[in-house]
C-alpha cells in the first residue's frame, strides 16, 4: 500500500512595491482610461490584479482582503453603492486563492482560463448585487463575452509583464 504523494505547492512573492504599483496603476487606468478609450470600459484592471495575486500567493486571507480592498476603493471612485465591487472582488480573490491551490497554475493557458472563468463569474455576481436596491438593466449575454474577450486580453499583457516580478519563496 503505497503513501498518496501530494504535488508540492509552490508559493510565490513580489516586492511590496511591486503590488503597490499594481494596485495604484490598476485604479489609475480603471479611472481614467475609460475617459479615453471607449472601449476600455469593458476592462476591469483591479479585478485583473485581484486576480493575478490571488493565484501567485495561494492565500485565501490575502485574496479576500485584496479584493475587499481594491473594490471598496474603486466602488469610492464609481458611480455605484459602496460594497458591490468589493463583496464581488472579495468572492473572485477567494476563489482565485481557492483554485491556485487545487490546479496546477504554472503554465500560462490554465490562467487565462481561470480569469474568464472569474471575470463571469465576477459579472454575473455584479448583475445579481444590482437588482437588489433596484432594477437593473436586462441581461445581456453580449456584453459578458464583450468583458470577458476584452479582460483576458488585458490580462495576457499584464501576467506577462508581472511575471516578470515573481520570485519563489
Amino acid at each position: 500500500m503505497g503513501i498518496p504523494r501530494e504535488r508540492p505547492i509552490e508559493v510565490y512573492r513580489v516586492h511590496p512595491a511591486v503590488l503597490a504599483i499594481a494596485v495604484f496603476l490598476s485604479l489609475l487606468l480603471q479611472t481614467y482610461l475609460p475617459l479615453k478609450i471607449s472601449m476600455a470600459r469593458w476592462m476591469d484592471f483591479p479585478l485583473l490584479v485581484t486576480i493575478y495575486f490571488s493565484l501567485l500567493r495561494r492565500n485565501k486571507i490575502f485574496g479576500i482582503g485584496l479584493g475587499t480592498g481594491l473594490g471598496l476603493v474603486e466602488d469610492a471612485l464609481s458611480r455605484h453603492y459602496i460594497g458591490m465591487f468589493g463583496m464581488t472582488k472579495a468572492l473572485v480573490g477567494y476563489l482565485a486563492a481557492s483554485s491556485s491551490v487545487k490546479f496546477n497554475l504554472e503554465h500560462f493557458l490554465p490562467r487565462i482560463v481561470l480569469t474568464a472563468v472569474f471575470v463571469l463569474i465576477h459579472d454575473l455576481f455584479f448583475l445579481g448585487l444590482q437588482h437588489l436596491p433596484e432594477p437593473s438593466p436586462p441581461f445581456v449575454p453580449f456584453e459578458f463575452a464583450r468583458s470577458m474577450v476584452s479582460n483576458v486580453a488585458a490580462a495576457f499583457m499584464l501576467f506577462l509583464a508581472l511575471d516578470r516580478f515573481k520570485r519563489l519563496v
